[in-house]
């Protein structure tokens, strides 16, 4: 299953590239999916202080932390990862995560589009349950980080 979420932040490209290793979500949300048990980011960091394909990369929500690995560093336009461990409750449900941001400059570099692409294999009984389940905590995951990503 692949989730896509795009948006355009009034920042220039060099910016938001910074933000996808290392930043905090502070902004709060009343998106309902999150009080309803999805996990609520709050911070991505390289927990080794280095960017570039084969670190690791750590997001840690309000109920656990998600570690990764780089697999593609090509600053500042795409950073690709994948999920190598998890401690949140949706590990029982899903085998594999992997993630993709791209970036492109517009309005002459004052403006950056942000896609981002996470394909998530779902395993288990009620399969498409789970699916659904996921793809709407997926969206509102990412929406809350492009929000939190507008004006940090």
């Amino acid at each position: 299953m692949f989730v896509r979420t795009q948006t355009i932040l009034a920042r220039p490209l060099e910016s938001v590239w910074p933000l996808l290793c290392d930043s905090r979500v502070t902004v709060k949300s009343r998106c309902p999916v999150f009080r309803l048990g999805a996990p609520r980011p709050v911070e991505c960091r390289l927990p080794e202080d280095v960017g570039q394909a084969g670190a690791s990369r750590e997001c840690v929500s309000e109920q656990g932390s998600i570690q990764q690995r780089i697999t593609e560093w090509t600053p500042p336009t795409r950073l690709a990862f994948h999920m190598e461990h998890t401690d949140l409750a949706f590990a029982r449900c899903v085998d594999r995560v992997s993630d993709e941001f791209q970036l492109a400059s517009l309005d002459g570099g004052t403006a950056t589009l942000l896609s981002r692409t996470t394909q998530i294999g779902i395993r288990g009984r009620f399969r498409c349950l789970k699916k659904a389940a996921v793809f709407v905590g997926l969206k509102a995951v990412h929406r809350h980080v492009f929000r939190a990503w507008q004006n940090p």
